[in-house]
């Protein structure tokens, strides 16, 4: 196992889920180049859902961002086969979920990042998903009184900004995090989403590199951020000197070189919470938290220009997936895949996978709604 003691400096996260029905299948992955230009999905006029409707989210179901179809897709790892009959929720801003024709939806292109969390500041909410693709970033009703996908909070950005990731933090305020398109070019803006119009725009920006991912962990009360480097920040409205309605982060340390190049996705482990996973342009990790050091996954998780990663409790499983010929925009689209891989955490060894048919699936996560 590669062991890197890494430099700190002075300068949003855990799940509990319930046990998942073991499931099995062949691998099938193949590692690509990084993610470039943004690349003009096909649409689809309106989200289905199908299957089985449900008031929480089930734990753990996984989330994928389709970019040939534009929309988030929800599936359960123990349906053999993955379509639009077995989908368990799907989603896209929509005129009906109270999102803007013509300000609001066209930037809605490529989604990139999805979770669900726990979070009841939005009136009759229990639970709200975070989504983003290139150019809109939003938070929106899962569970609660209303609509399921009405649009609570939603900022758009113009074609210079590259979105990749956001988190929801527990006062309802939330974390934006950009790559750019050029390098040196990225940074995170924490914004006053839990405030109303016209106050929910506030926001400080803070600049950093290739920004890719944004996640809060709650045992540490910190927010982790992953770009060219891994950091961590405090956020308190006392700590880090800013209010509610105009929220501060305050960086706390930052891990000055990964174990290889380029972050490109940060997710908690569940089964341990001094443990984070990432992965970068050359491998998969495990970064221990109090010893800030990190170590390479075993086995055949390990891979190059893996897109995400993300575990499910209760199974010692990992969730993946790296480039592939399968997708239907490669290699135009050099980040995209149909496949969606599934390792054991502590061999690496492949257990299974499952396919969507002419999907280009950037990210899968586990549709996870807790933190540690």
């Amino acid at each position: 196992m590669k062991n890197i003691m890494m430099k700190a400096g002075n300068s949003c996260l855990g799940s509990v889920c319930l046990n998942l029905t073991v499931f099995a299948g062949l691998v099938l992955s193949m590692a690509s180049c990084a993610r470039q230009a943004e690349q003009p999905p096909l649409k689809d006029p309106q989200p289905k859902n199908t299957g089985p409707k449900t008031e929480l989210a089930t734990c753990c179901w996984v989330a994928t961002t389709n970019e040939v179809l534009n929309r988030i897709e929800v599936y359960d790892p123990a349906d053999a086969s993955w379509n639009s009959s077995t989908m368990k929720w799907s989603w896209m801003p929509t005129t009906a979920l109270s999102y803007n024709a013509t300000s609001e939806i066209p930037l809605w292109t490529a989604p990139t990042d999805i979770k669900v969390r726990n979070n009841t500041v939005f009136a009759n909410t229990a639970q709200v998903i975070t989504a983003t693709s290139y150019r809109l970033a939003t938070i929106a009703r899962y569970t609660g009184t209303g609509t399921k996908g009405q649009k609570l909070w939603v900022m758009g950005f113009n074609d210079t900004t590259s979105l990749h990731a956001m988190e929801i933090l527990p006062d309802g305020n939330c974390v934006v995090a950009s790559a750019g398109k050029k390098w040196p070019q990225g940074w995170i803006r924490i914004y006053s989403s839990s405030q109303p119009s016209p106050n929910h725009g506030v926001n400080t920006q803070y600049y950093f590199a290739s920004a890719h991912a944004v996640l809060w962990d709650a045992t540490h009360q910190v927010l982790w951020a992953l770009g060219n480097q891994l950091r961590k920040y405090k956020y308190n409205t006392v700590i880090s000197g800013g209010t509610i309605t105009n929220p501060k982060l305050e960086l706390d340390t930052s891990y000055d070189s990964l174990p290889s190049p380029w972050g490109h996705d940060l997710a908690a482990d569940v089964n341990n919470p001094d443990q984070l996973l990432l992965t970068t342009n050359g491998g998969v990790y495990t970064f221990h938290i109090s010893t800030g050091t990190f170590d390479s996954i075993p086995g055949a998780a390990y891979g190059s220009f893996t897109k995400s990663i993300s575990s499910q409790p209760g199974q010692n499983t990992l969730i993946e997936t790296r480039p592939s010929s399968g997708c239907p925009l490669y290699p135009a689209s050099d980040w995209c895949t149909s496949v969606v891989n599934f390792y054991n955490a502590a061999s690496g060894a492949a257990t299974g996978s499952r396919t969507v048919s002419g999907s280009a699936i950037y990210k899968a996560k586990a549709f996870d709604p807790n933190y540690y």
